[in-house]
């Protein structure tokens, strides 16, 4: 990660948020970091910095590794949903006329 000097740079943001994750500081003490966000869609910047769901999703990780998990056919049945009827190909799509 790069490290710039806001009293050193004449750099806009949008101008460091190119050269990749920045931490900008002052008088030497990190004051914000920087990062390229376009292209991504807000609820994944909001999930990814959020604390409590990183703890839930490493709970589970963590629980995978050391439990296993149920695979999508067996978890269907137990939840009577019956079976997958779609292909994978057409999901989302309209047909052309």
């Amino acid at each position: 990660m790069k490290v710039v000097a806001l009293e050193k740079t004449t750099m806009t943001i949008a101008e460091l948020a190119k050269e990749g994750p920045v931490v900008l500081t002052r008088a030497g003490q990190p004051v914000v970091a920087v990062k390229d966000l376009s292209g991504s869609d807000w609820e994944s910047v909001s999930l990814a910095s959020n604390p409590k769901f990183m703890a839930l999703i490493e709970e589970s990780r963590r629980s995978y590794r050391d439990s296993g998990g149920i695979s999508l056919k067996d978890l269907r049945q137990e939840l009577d949903l019956g079976t997958a009827t779609r292909s994978h190909g057409s999901q989302g799509r309209k047909k052309a006329t």
